[in-house]
């Protein structure tokens, strides 16, 4: 899956910008903890008509290529 996603932006139009962030999470008995930044824990699910379901104060983290993702979740 996430080499699909960088090939899919390697062969887009040079016109195109996209930006790639990662958030990991862990669902454990009801409790949603970040895994990126491991002292937020029991976050909240939110939903807004025009932000969609999201989770506040989640940690993103931005990423330029496959290899990033791959660390990031070492």
């Amino acid at each position: 899956m996430v080499r699909t996603v960088f090939t899919r932006i390697e062969s887009a139009q040079d016109t195109i910008e996209f930006q790639v962030k990662v958030s990991m999470i862990e669902i454990y008995m009801e409790k949603i903890r970040d895994l990126l930044d491991t002292s937020k824990t029991d976050l909240k699910i939110h939903e807004e008509k025009g932000k969609g379901v999201y989770m506040a104060d989640l940690t993103e983290q931005y990423i330029s290529d496959e290899r990033e993702v791959f660390q990031t979740m070492k």
